[in-house]
């Protein structure tokens, strides 16, 4: 019970602090569900534009697997690939020949499997900046928070949205006939820029140009050899932060009862106390933590030390033993003594005291000649 009494603030606390944790956590989880997630209402994600398109008249499917991807798209359909840089050349060309056009978000090394003639030329940051090319989506929407990446694309390709000798938005069509959107930047198509200069009307003019449109978010699962990647990378978002919040406050929690541990230090007085005030401070203590059990076994056992010094017994002679001798001394029962020196602890304080009167009065009849 005194161990519970002790450390039940601690066990509270660690309690408040993991509940708090799992509800922000849960909270997050359904608040932020990731980049350009179509269903993200958090910065990064696409909620508003999917709305405005569903506005529009288009339907968004939301597909994770490359099978997924190749079976939703076909001809008269738009497939966007929110993370192209996970998709393997030969998985890039089963996507090419669905026939569906393909709008690429910030492609790196994955642009060229795509269109063997487009490649990374400059990597800058995104600005908003005039289109300076005659594309019909470009012209619509005029200055757009683009860049990021610019591509070196062919004579035959639009380019638009300069960033040093290259476009951050390429319009081609592939040898097979595929219109390919290659986009440098994914700022134009999030929650947190999109009603911003013409954000929206490129994200719409470059989606939204057919009734269908496949949102294909690509993940690890289909790239080999991912098994190595960091467990940090698979768990949500919010399980890092969590366990961080839960690591802190243990370390708190273990610094606060830290200073209650070790043993007691001595330190010389200032003033001379007399031993009968420190005994009095200390009955009142055990007074105070109800310790009446304590303090009928610091009683008996000093008078058993006591007991055993004047009758002349080894140090280690037990209760018994000094009950018998002192029931010879005495003239007393030797069941009244033992209960007297090795009983049950007293019921309340008043058992305490008339405890300590006995003990007192045994120890008086040992001294009387």
């Amino acid at each position: 019970m005194e161990r519970w009494e002790r450390w039940r603030r601690v066990v509270l606390v660690v309690g408040i602090v993991l509940l708090t944790a799992i509800l922000l956590g849960v909270v997050a989880s359904q608040d932020k569900r990731g980049y350009l997630d179509p269903a993200g209402v958090d910065p990064s994600g696409a909620r508003a534009l999917v709305r405005l398109l569903e506005a529009e008249g288009v339907t968004v499917d939301d597909v994770r697997t490359l099978d997924q991807a190749a079976a939703g798209a076909g001809p008269g359909n738009t497939l966007i690939v929110t993370i192209p840089d996970l998709i393997l050349p030969e998985q890039a060309r089963r996507l090419t020949r669905t026939g569906a056009d393909i709008v690429l978000v910030a492609p790196s090394d994955a642009v060229s499997a795509f269109d063997d003639d487009l490649a990374v030329d400059s990597r800058h940051a995104a600005e908003v900046i005039d289109p300076e090319c005659d594309l019909e989506e470009a012209v619509r929407a005029g200055d757009a928070l683009v860049g990021g990446i610019s591509y070196a694309a062919p004579g035959s390709a639009q380019s638009c949205y300069p960033g040093g000798d290259a476009g951050s938005l390429v319009v081609t069509t592939t040898s097979g006939g595929t219109r390919l959107v290659v986009l440098g930047n994914a700022d134009p198509l999030t929650n947190q820029h999109l009603d911003e200069d013409g954000n929206a009307s490129l994200a719409l003019g470059l989606l939204g140009g057919h009734p269908r449109l496949v949102w294909y978010r690509p993940t690890l699962e289909a790239v080999p050899g991912s098994a190595g990647v960091p467990i940090t990378d698979l768990l949500p978002d919010w399980v890092v932060p969590a366990t961080w919040q839960l690591g802190i406050a243990v370390v708190l929690a273990a610094v606060w009862r830290a200073r209650r541990l070790g043993p007691i230090v001595t330190e010389p007085l200032p003033v001379v106390v007399r031993g009968a005030e420190t005994t009095e401070g200390r009955a009142r203590l055990y007074r105070r933590g109800r310790a009446r059990d304590h303090a009928a076994a610091t009683l008996r056992d000093a008078t058993l030390v006591r007991l055993r010094g004047r009758l002349g017994l080894p140090f280690d002679a037990g209760p018994a033993v000094v009950a018998d001798v002192v029931a010879a001394r005495t003239g007393r029962q030797p069941s009244e003594v033992a209960a007297t020196l090795a009983g049950p602890a007293p019921p309340d304080d008043a058992a305490l005291v008339r405890l300590a009167d006995m003990l007192d009065s045994l120890e008086q009849e040992v001294l009387a000649p």
